[in-house]
């Protein structure tokens, strides 16, 4: 799916073929030769400048939106004019008529003219449905069952990741009131009577007397109403994450200031039933004009039961005017499809001649945030914990993630992940999530192995790395299975004492403080728990730190086989997984030490790998898969080794330090002693490891990161050449 996708909203043009003059300054006086300016001119002009930074911007546009009022009182030839100024214009960056949304506003329809009378829209409909633009389903044109060419009332994505829904509000716009009698029977004759031989009297009486029994009234018929409920429902999906839902109408559905408006209808009639509507086709945006006000802001449409609250993204745009033209039209981007969309909104002032022009100050706003609860506070609380929940691995992993880089960065992240179960026992990793370079092996492997790891009993390497969790888990104190302990607490009975400690604090805390180091997998309790049909074993974890692009998929795939084990020998399931971070980050440019390195790792998993390896670097060839595996394994190890010298990390990169000793020590006893170059290769190989140690025993700081990884990059060009020369 694309970055980013970029919308241009027009809205309120109020252009006519005769010309509407448009005043920009404060002119005192008449002057010759200064003749005033119009909007049509400075619609142009706008749209002309836009394009240029288009085109300086290299940006290419994804569609036009209009949500009404082209016209101006009525006055035929605006439709015209925004139309061939959008083609025109903009045509260069991939706009056609299949690509612009357009809706009518109540300046767009005929005084007077019935509701659903086919002629009401015979204006709006020559020019923008004619050309094939995307326009509402129209009362009074278009048919209901079946809805006939559903294409043409709404804007889909290629890939499906997001969809435009057009809504007419303007079908009772300016129609005239039903007279009681028996004031209907005698309504035409008042002019008449009331100015009897003066016609240009009688004529302005009519015509106030017609504006008082004439309604500008927004509504949106309950055929139309349900035609864009099952136009939403039969929309396509994307195969993964969900679809941004965009509804384009011209009214607001509240009023976008502080600004009062004192008149009849002056807002949408039935407003419940249109925000109801909205809520039940998903719609996470709203774009809207007729006000002439910018803003942005978010409204929160709540369900029958008055507690759930589905909060959407409301862009009123505005127009230009005389000392208002920061927003005469405004760019709408919208990123982070499909899991952590977001909008961005930038104005697009009115250009003066001759002067610099840009894009106003950006607007953004997320849209995934969870569904509120009428007792929950709506506002973000400063440092207060942030919450994210879903069932869709890949989803909350993109929403922990830019919380953690943004919102959660350095402060309270918890998630609450209540993913679905596969009997196959398969461990989850989200699809984006990024490998190590120079890994050979099958991403499920991969992880099943690195886990496999974690939560090994013993290991070699405990010596450096004390906190491997697994010989917390199951011999805690060196003696204690926590494991165990829960597997036959949760089998008695439910209990809030099924917890697993991994933080000791005889072998983890200094007395000076210093250089202490202990696993950020601090806790985990286990649940048991029925949800009605089935018994479920729930794992809540703790984690003092935790980086969330690569650490935090690592950690939930240990619960879930965590999980597994207990529900193995309790015959329960595995349920939900919830963790708290109590300082949460995102360090994705280098790997972490979640990647522990694979030749160290080998030590504890499959030693003879590197006997067979040194072999095959002694004697000049491989035979069979082991030691083919053991080949291509050694190769991503090296990749792995020089990924870690590309970039410093704060939470620390994988060093090798027990399986580089090893193998030189191999192949040092295996080699011919006249075979120089695999001799030279021990040699660096134990000087590799050195290395690494030393800086394993230094402050770890930038600086330090610098010194080790030039030199470490030698040896490992080294390496990875007599590797290829000999293999």
């Amino acid at each position: 799916m694309p970055d980013r996708t970029l919308f241009l909203h027009l809205t309120d043009a109020h252009v006519s073929a005769k010309g509407v003059p448009h005043a920009r300054d404060d002119i005192k006086v008449e002057v010759p030769g200064l003749l005033g300016g119009t909007r049509e001119a400075a619609l142009v002009h706008l749209f002309s400048r836009f394009a240029e930074w288009l085109e300086k911007e290299k940006l290419p546009l994804d569609g036009v939106i209009f949500s009404g009022d082209a016209q101006n009182k009525g006055d035929p030839g605006g439709h015209e004019l925004v139309l061939e100024v959008i083609l025109n214009k903009l045509g260069p960056f991939g706009i056609v008529p299949g690509k612009i949304v357009a809706t009518p506003g109540n300046h767009d329809v005929p005084q007077g003219s019935l509701p659903s009378d086919p002629g009401r829209y015979a204006a709006f409909n020559k020019v923008w449905r004619d050309a094939g633009c995307i326009v509402p389903w129209l009362d009074g044109i278009d048919k209901d069952s079946p809805i006939e060419h559903p294409e043409r009332h709404r804007l889909v994505a290629p890939d499906l990741s997001w969809a435009i829904f057009p809504i007419n509000t303007s079908n009772w716009s300016h129609v005239a009131a039903v007279l009681p009698e028996p004031l209907r029977n005698v309504w035409d004759r008042i002019p008449e009577t009331m100015a009897p031989g003066n016609p240009d009297e009688a004529a302005r009486i009519a015509r106030q007397l017609e504006s008082l029994a004439r309604f500008d009234m927004a509504r949106v018929s309950d055929e139309q109403l349900d035609v864009l409920r099952r136009l939403m429902a039969d929309t396509a999906k994307p195969p993964g994450g969900r679809q941004l839902r965009v509804a384009v109408m011209h009214h607001h559905l509240r009023t976008p200031s502080l600004r009062e408006e004192l008149k009849a209808f002056a807002d949408i009639s039935n407003l419940e039933h249109v925000r109801a509507m909205l809520r039940a086709g998903g719609i996470d945006a709203v774009i809207h004009g007729h006000k002439h006000e910018h803003a942005v802001y978010y409204d929160h449409v709540y369900g029958a039961d008055g507690e759930e609250a589905q909060r959407i993204l409301v862009i009123s745009g505005a127009t230009f005017a005389q000392g208002s033209e920061q927003d005469a039209m405004r760019l709408v981007d919208v990123g982070g499809l499909p899991h952590v969309p977001e909008i961005s909104v930038q104005p697009l002032p009115l250009p003066r001649s001759g002067s610099d022009w840009h894009p106003g100050q950006a607007i953004r706003r997320r849209l995934w945030i969870q569904n509120e609860r009428s007792g929950a506070p709506v506002l973000v609380v400063p440092n207060a914990p942030i919450v994210i929940e879903g069932s869709d691995l890949d989803e909350v992993y993109a929403r922990a993630c830019a919380a953690a880089s943004n919102d959660a960065k350095r402060a309270t992240l918890i998630i609450h992940l209540d993913m679905p179960w596969t009997r196959n026992d398969e461990l989850p990793l989200p699809t984006d999530y990024p490998m190590p370079s120079g890994q050979g092996d099958p991403r499920d492997v991969w992880l099943r192995d690195l886990v496999g790891w974690w939560q090994r009993d013993r290991s070699q390497l405990e010596h450096r790395i004390p906190y491997v969790h697994g010989a917390r888990l199951r011999r805690y104190g060196g003696k204690i299975d926590q494991i165990r302990r829960i597997i036959d607490l949760l089998r008695m009975k439910e209990s809030t004492r099924a917890l697993a400690i991994l933080v000791d604090p005889f072998r983890d805390f200094n007395q000076d403080l210093t250089r202490e180091e202990f696993a950020s997998f601090c806790l985990v309790e286990f649940r048991r728990r029925n949800d009605g049909t089935r018994t479920v074993v729930d794992a809540i974890a703790f984690y003092r730190a935790q980086e969330f692009a690569r650490w935090w998929p690592i950690n939930i795939a240990e619960l879930r086989l965590l999980q597994n084990e207990i529900c193995g020998e309790t015959r329960f399931e595995p349920g939900r997984i919830t963790t708290i971070a109590a300082d949460a980050r995102t360090i994705a440019r280098s790997p972490t030490q979640v990647a522990m390195p694979i030749v160290d790792r080998w030590l504890d998993q499959i030693p003879e790998r590197l006997h067979l390896l040194a072999d095959a670097l002694v004697h000049r060839q491989i035979g069979g898969e082991a030691q083919k595996k053991a080949v291509v394994g050694w190769r991503s190890a090296l990749a792995e080794l020089r990924g870690a010298t590309d970039g410093f990390n704060p939470d620390g990169v994988p060093l090798a330090i027990e399986g580089l000793a090893t193998l030189a020590a191999y192949i040092q006893a295996s080699a011919a002693p006249t075979d120089d170059e695999v001799l030279g290769m021990a040699r660096r190989l134990r000087e590799l490891a050195d290395h690494n140690q030393q800086y394993e025993r230094t402050k770890r700081e930038a600086s330090d990161h610098a010194r080790w990884s030039q030199t470490a990059k030698r040896y490992i060009d080294e390496l990875e050449e007599v590797t290829t020369a000999r293999t």
